[in-house]
């Protein structure tokens, strides 16, 4: 078994071991959406998006 597989052993180990959580996710997505508000850019999501990634009390 060739490690690596063509990228640099520790790249490939980082890659295997990387997880982003359901909660990483929704923060990153705040973040974007919150970033294009501040500079006037539009929001590319949709009603349904938006719904699926809202906290519902």
């Amino acid at each position: 078994c060739k490690r690596g597989h063509g990228y640099p052993v520790a790249l490939s180990e980082a890659h295997e071991q990387a997880v982003v959580t359901g909660i990483d996710r929704e923060d990153f997505w705040q973040l974007v959406d919150s970033l294009l508000v501040e500079e006037h850019l539009p929001t590319p999501t949709s009603g349904k998006s938006f719904s699926k990634r809202a906290r519902w009390v």
